[in-house]
């Protein structure tokens, strides 16, 4: 079972970008071997719906974050799911809040689980979130083993290159794709992030 965690800011294109991914996976494979977990702070999972609605197995953890009080009930339900319907894929959409510890908690909590870490940066709200919430955004790019420039499409090139370098400042190991979920990525594309996934070596894109 291959985990991958969607994180990042309110707004900034999780649900539109984990959904994109999973249309491909269901090309490549039944999509009966992708499930997905949504975790949403409130009583009604707008997104987990959307997403049963689109033919995935979707498992809903509300109330809280699953990096801080929701832990044990995500290590329950990821060892659950992994007994009972024993995926291929796990795809994780954390709450805007979250912050990249739970690859960690996945890790430490369940052997033989090695999650991939996928964060939504909004190029849109970079300079705006950078300032008004610089800790929760350079943690959960600090921890990510992948950044997506989301919303490249709104800036220029120049703008997206110094983007580009104040993540590469704060982590220089995750590689940096821009994109526009809203428009889709291509096959190729998301084959490769699952190839660096898999390989952790020849970065997919650069730029």
């Amino acid at each position: 079972m291959k985990i991958f965690i969607f994180t990042g800011f309110l707004g900034s294109g999780k649900t539109t970008a984990l959904l994109d991914m999973a249309k491909w996976l269901s090309r490549e494979a039944d999509p009966s071997s992708i499930v997905v977990i949504e975790n949403e702070i409130g009583e009604a999972n707008v997104d987990g719906k959307l997403m049963a609605e689109s033919g995935y197995a979707v498992r809903d953890l509300t109330s809280g974050c699953i990096c801080c009080t929701l832990s044990g009930q995500l290590v329950a339900a990821l060892e659950e799911i992994r007994a009972e319907l024993k995926p291929r894929w796990l795809l994780i959409e954390a709450t805007g809040i979250a912050h990249q510890t739970i690859a960690d908690v996945i890790r430490q909590s369940i052997v033989g689980l090695s999650p991939f870490s996928l964060v939504l940066a909004d190029a849109g709200r970079w300079d705006e979130l950078m300032e008004n919430l610089p800790m929760l955004i350079s943690t959960q790019i600090e921890n990510a083993d992948f950044v997506f420039i989301n919303k490249a499409d709104l800036l220029t090139e120049d703008e997206l290159n110094r983007i580009e370098l104040e993540i590469g400042e704060i982590n220089e190991n995750a590689p940096c794709l821009r994109i526009s979920a809203a428009r889709g990525g291509s096959d190729e594309m998301w084959r490769k992030v699952v190839d660096y996934a898999h390989t952790g070596t020849n970065a997919p894109f650069s730029g």
